[in-house]
């Protein structure tokens, strides 16, 4: 019984250095503080850390959703990590930061449609007060519906740049 061959080994060595980039990626996702990604990936030979910084770019990637769950400021973050690790991967990055701003002018614009919707109709009941102002407009199902019509509008675009990102 012989050991493993030359093609074995590459693909063990590949897949465990993926494992080592999505760690690294999902550290970060999960970290209080950001960590030098650059400085983790120096820690590795260049084809070691082309296979770590791969799997960091792809785990990076799948967390770039729109969801209500995640802020918009988070979704910022993480593709500043994503342009850091390389000038290749700027261009893209970048692409995906102005769909992201696109994307929270038009939550904005959504959520003063609603508001000025929400007041004429108090205004119509001829409720007024202090305690208008109050009232949760994110909570409704209408807010709920339009956020959601909004990613799925968003959604397509942003997954065509993330595939590329990938690339």
């Amino acid at each position: 019984m012989g050991g493993l061959s030359a093609e074995e080994k590459e693909r063990q060595e590949r897949q465990r250095h993926g494992q080592i980039g999505q760690a690294l990626a999902q550290k970060w996702l999960d970290g209080p503080q950001e960590i030098d990604m650059t400085g983790e990936l120096n820690k590795y030979e260049e084809k070691e850390r082309d296979i770590v910084k791969q799997a960091v770019v792809e785990h990076l990637a799948k967390a770039i959703e729109f969801t209500p769950a995640q802020g918009i400021d988070r979704l910022k973050k993480v593709v500043e990590a994503v342009s850091s690790l390389g000038p290749e991967l700027q261009p893209k990055a970048e692409e995906i930061s102005r769909l992201i701003q696109e994307y929270e002018e038009a939550e904005q614009k959504i959520r003063q449609d609603l508001e000025g919707d929400h007041r004429e109709t108090l205004h119509k009941l001829r409720i007024s007060g202090s305690a208008v102002d109050v009232a949760n407009i994110e909570a409704g199902s209408q807010s709920q519906s339009a956020r959601q019509g909004l990613i799925e509008t968003f959604a397509p675009r942003l997954n065509e740049l993330k595939q590329a990102l990938i690339r």
